[in-house]
């Protein structure tokens, strides 16, 4: 019997080493990935939110609320005691206007025809008793006096020949001033415009594909941009059938329930109906060059993209059309934008881990 020396065996020794060192195999490779991402998720509930239109214009007066302050007697204009915007108070004065050369002559050329036409009356009846005019002549002779006084009284009761004070015929906002102090204006020029103060709207624009949607009657939060945000609850009163020329949008007025600055600009919300779906914060939905999605979770905590249709969005909220979604699966809200199609996540407050 042959005895093994030692140093074969402890090379026998250092080869087995190395060819298990060579050839072990190394640890196994995971399956599914460790969760790495933590999110939020909510449950689908069918759901609706309401069906904005957003339109900007500014506060303009109402139909017929607006009127035109013209003079009767031709004059110049010594002063205008208001500008555009300014609210006046009914019988406030806005302007005064001067006699000028013309109506003085045109007024003094009357009182001469009143005179001229009580001396002509005078001397028909005296013809008349001393039976040299007939009654017919007396009576065209009182006609002529008559006309004559009118016409007199027309005159001064426009102003014509004296300083005139032009007034506000009812409480309102000064909406134009069309003349300028030292001006001439010939009867009947307008000198200002005013509005009445409880009769203002809001003329706002929008495209016409907008304003299909878009009815008398439905309800719009008006918001004033230079007051601070103040807002004003109104309604739709009209729509404009056709585009407006200047601004290539569709007019649609407003009426307020509360007092709005003339000319002030403003942001109107028009609601026009609801929107029906689901439910979901704005920031559930993601979107790339293939358009907008969500993810959804499987048993397995596996996050699944799903193409979805916008139909609307209000106040931080968005409403999904139902198809593609399954409201059996929970829908990730926080941390969606970490996710890709499957994504292990883990949910927050400890579930999945």
């Amino acid at each position: 019997m042959k005895f093994v020396r030692p140093w074969m065996l402890l090379a026998v020794v250092i080869l087995a080493g190395a060819a298990w060192w060579v050839f072990a195999p190394g640890p196994v490779a995971n399956v599914a990935a460790a969760p790495s991402v933590l999110v939020s998720t909510m449950k689908l509930e069918p759901g609706s939110l309401p069906a904005t239109v957003t339109a900007y214009g500014s506060v303009a007066a109402g139909p017929g609320a607006e009127q035109t302050l013209s003079t009767q007697a031709s004059g110049v204009v010594g002063n205008v005691a208001v500008s555009l915007g300014q609210s006046v108070a009914a019988g406030q004065v806005l302007a005064t206007l001067a006699a000028d050369a013309p109506s003085v002559a045109e007024l003094r050329k009357a009182r001469d025809a009143v005179a001229a036409a009580q001396a002509a009356r005078a001397h028909v009846a005296a013809l008349l008793a001393s039976h040299l005019a007939t009654n017919a002549d007396l009576a065209a002779a009182d006609q002529a006096v008559g006309d004559a006084d009118g016409a007199l009284k027309a005159l001064q009761a426009a102003g014509a020949g004296r300083t005139r004070n032009i007034v506000a015929p009812f409480a309102g906002v000064v909406s134009a001033v069309l003349v300028a102090p030292g001006s001439i204006q010939p009867a009947g020029s307008g000198l200002l415009r005013l509005a009445e103060s409880g009769h203002m709207v809001a003329v706002t624009g929008v495209t016409p594909a907008q304003a299909g949607a878009i009815a008398p009657g439905d309800a719009a939060k008006i918001t004033l941009l230079n007051d601070g945000g103040a807002v004003v609850d109104g309604q739709v009163a009209l729509v404009a059938a056709m585009p407006n020329p200047q601004s290539g949008l569709q007019d649609v007025t407003l009426a307020p329930q509360g007092a709005l600055p003339l000319g002030a600009p403003v942001e109107a919300v028009i609601t026009t109906g609801q929107l029906n779906g689901y439910v979901v914060p704005r920031d559930a939905v993601q979107s790339d060059a293939q358009g907008s999605y969500v993810f959804q979770l499987d048993a397995r905590n596996i996050a699944h993209r799903v193409a979805v249709q916008i139909t609307g969005n209000a106040d931080g909220q968005s409403v999904l059309a139902a198809a593609g979604l399954n409201p059996a699966l929970p829908l990730v809200t926080v941390g969606a934008y970490q996710l890709d199609d499957g994504t292990a996540v883990r949910l927050a407050g400890g579930a999945g881990n």
